[in-house]
């Protein structure tokens, strides 16, 4: 099970810019009454996603439609925000660090992975030229249908393939949608495609263990049980009313206060591992779209949310932590620490008289990553940086499905802090209305 130490972030570490641990006691209260309100609704069913780890209905649909496709060369996902940032993350987490460039025997047999999120017609038209569909599975995964992006990637699958493999073109497609409304499922049910159902009370963003992130996984292969099973053990942690034992109420409480308290608006997310980075590309998205609000519960103008930023380490360290260290205290870091890699890598002893060179040599590049983040988490410290760090065990499923709901129940916490919806996007709303304006969607001219 994975772990958070909040050993850098108090005022003893950290200066006058950690905490107090009184602050915390003092928002005890309140995070009680939003424990108690996030069971409540769980019990009501209005938040599915908290029970998804348990859906085992769901994930054999999954299992048994990759089992469909196994013999694909390619696997092409369709999608934007977090139907594309959930498998995404699973993916460069749990695959192979150069899985695409593997020969099929190599992946044995998996699928290579590649994801259409943008449309930036070069990388689009670049990569459906390089997936032959007669060796490839399209996932198109999209809760309405409607959104301009991933409608577009629609268009020019369904065309590529129908051109290509004529009426057993539906044989490669599989759009993950809403099980009952929206385009996608109409369009569905008149060409006979093959369907995965997304849950209607489940948002984009909170989707990963959904099909949306459970289909991919099980076709490249990933131990999809021990990825649900880590993530229900958390949901049951991160429910309990016990502070002490349950790290999502701490951390939750502890970011609200940083951003609130301390004006530590820039919350900084670094990975200490390849593997793990991008989660924080997930985590992104999480945060910034649930939590940048621009009136609360109560109809009030409060325009509150904290910034996420993403890094890597050791990497990062050559170009943005000279800003963490000397730059405005308004950053709060959120440290991922790999504590066992899949590899161990021993670097050679050779030049003993370089001395730039000997001291490396016999020593770990898995020892040299871990003093890399240790001295990097006390630099800030000795700053007065404050920082938590999350740790995991091992790289593998149960670590990343622990993780995953985690920052799921953080951020739902959170919003109770802020007294802000988390499971909606207006902003975002906003932007799809100009884009069907601009371009001339039906209904939509006269909202530009």
């Amino acid at each position: 099970m994975i772990s958070l130490n909040t050993d850098h972030a108090f005022s003893d570490k950290a200066g006058k810019h950690g905490l107090n641990p009184r602050d915390i006691e003092k928002l005890k209260p309140k995070i009680l009454s939003a424990l108690a309100a996030i069971r409540e609704r769980q019990r009501a069913s209005e938040l599915p996603f908290l029970d998804l780890p348990n859906d085992r209905a769901a994930a054999d649909s999954c299992r048994v439609m990759a089992e469909r496709f196994s013999k694909m060369q390619n696997f092409l996902l369709a999608g934007i925000g977090g139907s594309a940032l959930g498998p995404a993350a699973l993916f460069g987490t749990l695959a192979h660090p150069l899985h695409n460039l593997l020969n099929a025997d190599q992946r044995k047999g998996r699928p290579r992975f590649f994801m259409l999120d943008n449309v930036d017609p070069d990388y689009a038209s670049a990569l459906l030229a390089m997936c032959d569909p007669r060796e490839t599975v399209f996932n198109i995964i999209s809760k309405s249908g409607a959104t301009a992006e991933t409608a577009a990637a629609s268009l020019l699958v369904f065309d590529r393939t129908q051109k290509a493999l004529g009426p057993k073109w539906k044989e490669h497609v599989v759009c993950t949608t809403d099980p009952r409304t929206g385009d996608l499922r109409k369009l569905c049910e008149r060409e006979g495609l093959l369907t995965l159902d997304l849950p209607s009370g489940v948002g984009g963003r909170f989707s990963i263990l959904t099909p949306v992130g459970l289909f991919p996984a099980y076709l490249l292969g990933f131990d999809v049980d021990a990825l649900l099973k880590g993530a229900s053990e958390m949901a049951a942690r991160g429910l309990s009313d016990d502070l002490s034992q349950n790290p999502a109420a701490k951390l939750a409480a502890m970011l609200y206060l940083f951003d609130r308290e301390y004006k530590k608006l820039i919350h900084v997310m670094m990975a200490y591992a390849n593997s793990l980075y991008l989660l924080a590309d997930w985590f992104r998205q999480l945060w910034a779209e649930s939590l940048g609000k621009a009136t609360d519960l109560n109809g009030d103008k409060v325009n509150v949310g904290p910034t996420p930023v993403k890094a890597l380490g050791a990497t990062d360290q050559h170009s943005q932590v000279q800003l963490f260290i000397e730059g405005p205290y308004d950053k709060v870091f959120i440290f991922l620490e790999a504590k066992q890699f899949r590899t161990e890598l021993v670097l050679p002893s050779i030049y003993k008289d370089v001395s730039s060179l000997d001291y490396l040599g016999g020593q770990t590049m898995n020892r040299l990553m871990a003093a890399e983040f240790a001295a990097t988490r006390e630099a800030l410290a000795r700053q007065e940086r404050p920082s938590v760090t999350i740790t995991f065990p091992q790289l593998d499923a149960h670590s990343v499905g622990s993780f995953l709901m985690l920052m799921e129940i953080v951020t739902t916490i959170a919003g109770s802090l802020y007294n802000i919806n988390p499971f909606d996007q207006p902003g975002v709303e906003h932007g799809k209305v100009l884009t069907y304006g601009l371009m001339g969607r039906k209904g939509y001219e006269k909202k530009i």
